[in-house]
């Protein structure tokens, strides 16, 4: 897992990459580290390899909070921790949907109990999330909020709970990637997720608002696939 660090302080900044590479050799996890001073410096070289996010909140300039929502535009999906000296300046961490907050002077053992569910639940959120490049750099999709994908003119269309996005890739390799996840291809040009599906016809499918074509060769794997899902196997 890739964590960051947010931290002005430099003997904070220390301590935690200590911390962290201590975590990682009891628990038996290969973590790499990387540190910023500011949240000015972090965004400007934001990329999405990050599992983990740890943020100072009290920082001159843009605070952890600040920085924390700006990068929510661009990353939903990131595991956000925060540091800091004052609880109460914590309370606003739910509006970026932080795990969790650790007091200032930090100590192992505190540090260790909240990291280890931090670690979890980006565990969790790395296993239903799929990669694409766009035209707008790399983007992190959230699996549970894709409902289609679509190849169209030599590009794939992702159609998620929120927006359409474009990317070059291949239909196969993608449905080799999704179909752990409950999704199926239907036909040469649709990969569906089975959480969306309402309705299985013959030569037609209903995913979400959509009515998508069933083609001969796919059929019989769809509806094998479609009765397991409502039945909870695996």
């Amino acid at each position: 897992m890739n964590v960051a660090i947010v931290d002005d302080e430099l003997e904070m900044r220390q301590t935690l990459v200590d911390y962290i590479g201590r975590f990682g050799e009891e628990s038996g996890i290969e973590l790499e580290t990387v540190t910023f001073e500011s949240g000015e410096q972090f965004l400007k070289n934001y990329k999405l390899i990050f599992d983990i996010i740890i943020f100072d909140i009290d920082m001159p300039g843009i605070n952890g909070i600040d920085t924390a929502r700006k990068l929510r535009e661009t990353d939903s999906n990131v595991t956000i921790i925060f540091v800091t000296n004052i609880a109460q300046y914590a309370i606003n961490g739910y509006e970026v949907d932080a795990v969790d907050y650790i007091l200032k002077p930090v100590s192992y053992y505190d540090f260790s109990m909240k990291f280890h569910r931090t670690v979890a639940k980006a565990a969790q959120k790395k296993e239903h999330t799929i990669k694409i490049e766009t035209a707008e750099g790399t983007r992190r999709l959230r699996l549970p909020a894709l409902i289609y994908v679509e190849v169209l003119s030599h590009y794939l269309y992702f159609h998620t709970t929120k927006r359409d996005y474009r990317s070059r890739g291949n239909i196969s390799e993608i449905e080799k990637e999704l179909e752990k996840y409950n999704f199926v291809r239907i036909h040469r040009s649709y990969i569906v997720n089975l959480k969306y599906v309402s309705k299985v016809l013959s030569k037609e499918v209903t995913v979400g608002e959509h009515v998508l074509p069933v083609s001969r060769n796919y059929k019989e794997k769809l509806k094998d696939e479609y009765l397991k899902y409502i039945r909870g196997e695996e």
